[in-house]
């Protein structure tokens, strides 16, 4: 990679970085509440202040990482900027669900055309595609992840006697299956979950140890995660679990 392409990349992550901050702290107080909510909590102005230390320097750190790594692996396409495009409000969704516990329907609703222009690259490029199955494949997907996800918090939920998984979770979930179609659906579950355990453990030793602190943990990030992470990344994960495949034969 030339140093310009380097700096050309710095700079676009940058400027991701600084629409992202903007778009959050702009972001109307009622968007990160519950529906039943009327009155605007005290904190939420602390909640959306995206201070430059550390949250924006996280912020640009993962944006830089991204724009980098995804451009080695898929280098300079229309499909490499669909996934920088998509990952903005990705982004925005794990500040808002890790903030707030709350995944605004707005930020949801700008994955819906995101999700027509990857159906329409990836058919565009392929001249033998049928348009309609995949179509149709990428709504099932959608429906499915939505159910899995609804299941598994209603069970959840009957097991620990509260809410164990938001309706934002599962809106996020049913786009995601819409972005990456039903062939990888399923690695984005298993993706969510994997990482999502990685924190949560800590969390329960924590709470195991102090039964009074705060043991809650949003799962949106996690699902937003590996949304980028399968499309971006297919291809490498592809490679994984082949690899991973061969090992145990």
């Amino acid at each position: 990679m030339t140093l310009p392409t380097l700096l050309l990349l710095a700079a676009a992550a940058t400027l991701a970085t600084m629409v992202c901050r903007l778009v959050f702290r702009r972001t109307p107080d009622q968007w990160l509440m519950d529906y039943d909510e009327t009155v605007i909590p005290p904190e939420m102005e602390k909640l959306k202040s995206m201070p430059w230390f550390p949250d924006t320097l996280l912020l640009g750190l993962a944006q830089f990482l991204l724009f980098l790594l995804s451009y080695q692996v898929l280098g300079l396409s229309v499909y490499w900027a669909l996934v920088m495009l998509t990952a903005q409000p990705l982004l925005l969704i794990m500040i808002a669900d890790h903030k707030t516990k709350i995944i605004p329907d707005q930020y949801l609703l700008a994955l819906i055309p995101a999700a027509l222009f990857f159906w329409l690259e990836a058919n565009l490029n392929h001249a033998s595609s049928d348009w309609l199955r995949d179509l149709l494949t990428r709504l099932a997907a959608g429906f499915a992840g939505a159910f899995f996800l609804w299941l598994v918090g209603f069970i959840a939920s009957k097991i620990m006697k509260r809410d164990a998984m938001g309706m934002g979770d599962v809106k996020l979930l049913a786009a995601a299956g819409l972005l990456v179609g039903l062939r990888w659906l399923p690695a984005l579950l298993i993706l969510s979950f994997f990482t999502a355990a990685f924190l949560a453990l800590p969390l329960l030793l924590r709470r195991r140890r102090d039964p009074d602190a705060d043991a809650e943990m949003a799962f949106g990030p996690f699902i937003s995660l590996s949304i980028i992470l399968v499309l971006a990344f297919h291809g490498l994960l592809a490679n994984l679990w082949q690899f991973y495949l061969n090992l145990l034969s």
